[in-house]
């Protein structure tokens, strides 16, 4: 288990984001995690920090809204994938930082990727984990892409008051989301531990069960590629050898969006970052130091 810095990790809140932050540099390095994930999924990368790099950097993983222990958006707001690219730029906001280095997994380097390619003066490089490009759809869908969020929302307002799903308890949690994933009980453990609460009856998620309503719209093929087109941030796509396939799919269709770009592969899954910490901490701070280097 994780024990090296983990005395040294501050918990953070401000004007409802949560996040944990280590290390007292001078550049700042901004981890999003995936959706339904949380900070914690950055965990293993930051307890092997060496002194060195604690020394020159400050390392702050987010939760997003909904997510962690941020807080859930009101009853009226929906987790629509543009509003966490805005939520990036209210946090950097909020903590007066001028200018970062983003480091996202999965959803987070989406919202991370499509962040780089409004604000570029405000990343200084950009680390894309198992996560490139933007979720697209055919415009011939829209109509029932539509319907169909709008279906699901109403359904969610009749149940949303109602008591969340009990679990028998923490481990029970950790076990289901084993079921779903393509990691080890350990690193569910670690994942799961900052999305539960635990009951006198049970335990439960504190994850905002409005997460799982579909958008009401999607971007066209199109659209995502004009929004990501001719992104100059230095960018480093890590994927892991058995990670998500439509990644990997996503990886040839939207390298050509930037314009300094290198990929490469380390072992392990969607989450290969929770898998193999030390490799992919090694690729992240090297392209941080050496951004024009392939």
């Amino acid at each position: 288990m994780l024990t090296a810095n983990k005395n040294k990790i501050k918990q953070g809140k401000v004007d409802g984001f949560a996040y944990q932050e280590i290390g007292q540099g001078p550049q700042t390095v901004l981890m999003l995690h995936g959706w339904q994930d949380n900070s914690n999924s950055f965990l293993p990368v930051l307890e092997n920090l060496t002194d060195d790099a604690l020394e020159a950097y400050r390392f702050i993983a987010l939760d997003f809204p909904g997510h962690g222990k941020s807080a859930w958006r009101s009853v009226d707001a929906y987790y629509y994938f543009v509003e966490y690219v805005y939520d990036i730029l209210s946090f950097l906001r909020v903590m007066h930082i001028e200018y970062c280095n983003i480091v996202g997994h999965s959803m987070g380097a989406l919202v991370g990727g499509l962040f780089t390619s409004l604000y570029k003066e405000k990343v200084n490089t950009l680390t894309l984990i198992d996560g490139i490009g933007l979720l697209y759809q055919s415009n011939k869908n829209a109509k029932q892409q539509l319907l169909r969020a709008f279906s699901a929302r109403e359904a969610n307002e009749q149940i949303y008051d109602a008591t969340m799903r009990l679990f028998a308890d923490k481990q029970a949690i950790i076990s289901a989301r084993v079921k779903v994933s393509d990691f080890s009980e350990e690193i569910a453990a670690i994942l799961m531990e900052r999305n539960i609460e635990e009951l006198e009856k049970g335990a439960r998620l504190t994850t905002d069960p409005k997460l799982k309503l579909p958008s009401t719209t999607r971007f066209s093929q199109a659209q995502a590629y004009s929004l990501l087109q001719d992104v100059e941030t230095p960018t480093l796509a890590i994927m892991g050898t058995s990670g998500y396939a439509q990644m990997k799919h996503s990886l040839g269709q939207f390298s050509e969006c930037f314009k300094e770009f290198t990929s490469t592969e380390v072992a392990g899954g969607h989450h290969c970052h929770m898998e193999n910490p030390e490799q992919v901490l090694e690729k992240i701070l090297t392209h941080i130091k050496h951004p024009n280097v392939s």
